[in-house]
C-alpha cells in the first residue's frame, strides 16, 4: 500500500459522472478497506512519522488535489462525520478567480460527449483539419509507453496526453479544444460555479483542520519542462499567495500532473516544502521527503471490485 491515496473527481447529487470520477458510496467502501489493514493518519502526524523515520509501511494519508468542488460539497461533509483530516493541494490561481482550463476542458469532454472516445475521434478529426502538420508529427513520432505507469490510463488516454504535451503544447492544444467549445455551444460562465471550489469553501477546509497545501500557481500539465527560473516562480508566487490567504506558513505539496525534475526537487527543498507527492507508484524515481507515492483513487476502487 503507498502512503498516499490520490482524489480528483467525485459524482453524485449536482455533480455528474465525469471519467475517473468515483461516488460518495465508492469513497466509504474504500475508507472501509484502508481502515482493515492501514491506520488513515493526519497530514501532521504523516509529516512527523516521516520525519523521526517511523513509518511502518501501514500508515495511509488522504490527498485531493486541483480544488475541485465536488470534493468540498459531497466529501469534506464525509470526512467531518468520519474525523478524518487529509491533505487538499490548490493551485492558486484558483484564489486569484482565474481557474486553470484544464478543469474546463475535462468537463467538456466528459458532459457534451456520449463517451470518451467520441471525444477524442472529434479531437484527433480536428487535429488532422487545424494543425495537419503536428498531426503527421504525432503518428510518426508517438511513444505507446508515455504515462505508461499511471494505470488508470488507458491507451487512448495515454495517446490524448501525449498529443496534448509533446506534439501542441499549451496554447495550439487549447486552439483546438477552444474552437471545438464554440461549435458545441460550451460557457465557461456557466460551469464554474459547478467545478471549482471559491476562497470561501478553502477557508472551510482550513477552519477545519485539514491541510492546504501547494499545487502551483496555473498548474502547468508538464512544469517538469520549464526552466528553472519558471518553476522558481510558479512556486513562488504559489507559496506567497497561499501563505497570505490562509495567514500561516505552508509546508506540504503534489507535483501538477505527477511531473517534476531535479530543479522541482531544488526549488522546493529551498522554498521550505516538507513533503510533497507524485501521482504514481513507480519504484525507480529517487525516493526523497518530496517524492511520496499516491495511489489514484479509481485504480484503488478497481481493485476493490
Amino acid at each position: 500500500m503507498p502512503n498516499g491515496i490520490m482524489f480528483h473527481h467525485f459524482h453524485g447529487e449536482k455533480f455528474p459522472k465525469v471519467q475517473g470520477s468515483i461516488s460518495k458510496n465508492d469513497f466509504t467502501k474504500i475508507i472501509i478497506y484502508l481502515k482493515k489493514k492501514n491506520k488513515i493518519v493526519t497530514p501532521e502526524e504523516f509529516l512527523n512519522l516521516y520525519q523521526k523515520k517511523n513509518l511502518i509501511g501501514n500508515e495511509v494519508c488522504l490527498t485531493f488535489d486541483d480544488g475541485i468542488k465536488s470534493q468540498k460539497d459531497l466529501i469534506l461533509p464525509m470526512l467531518e462525520r468520519l474525523k478524518i483530516k487529509a491533505f487538499f493541494f490548490i493551485y492558486t490561481s484558483l484564489i486569484k478567480g482565474k481557474p486553470d482550463n484544464l478543469e474546463y476542458y475535462r468537463d467538456f469532454r466528459c458532459s457534451y460527449y456520449k463517451n470518451i472516445l467520441l471525444f477524442y475521434k472529434d479531437f484527433f478529426q480536428n487535429l488532422k483539419i487545424i494543425f495537419p502538420f503536428e498531426n503527421k508529427k504525432l503518428e510518426k513520432n508517438y511513444d505507446s509507453k508515455y504515462l505508461i505507469n499511471y494505470k488508470f490510463y488507458t491507451k487512448e488516454d495515454r495517446k490524448f496526453r501525449f498529443c496534448r504535451d509533446k506534439i501542441l503544447r499549451k496554447k495550439k492544444y487549447e486552439f483546438v479544444l477552444e474552437k471545438m467549445m464554440k461549435r458545441k455551444g460550451y460557457k465557461k460562465k456557466l460551469r464554474k460555479k459547478l467545478l471549482f471550489m471559491t476562497p470561501k469553501d478553502l477557508r472551510e477546509i482550513d477552519k477545519r483542520g485539514h491541510t492546504i497545501g501547494l499545487h502551483s500557481h496555473s498548474h502547468p500539465t508538464t512544469i517538469h519542462t520549464l526552466s528553472y527560473n519558471s518553476q522558481y516562480k510558479e512556486y513562488s508566487k504559489s507559496k506567497s499567495i497561499l501563505e497570505k490567504f490562509l495567514k500561516k506558513k505552508v509546508w506540504s505539496m503534489s507535483h501538477p500532473c505527477g511531473n517534476y525534475n531535479k530543479n522541482s526537487i531544488k526549488i522546493l527543498k529551498k522554498k521550505g516544502i516538507k513533503i510533497g507527492f507524485r501521482a504514481d507508484l513507480s519504484e525507480k524515481r529517487i525516493k526523497s521527503s518530496l517524492e511520496i507515492a499516491r495511489e489514484d483513487h479509481a485504480d484503488l476502487l478497481s481493485r476493490l471490485k
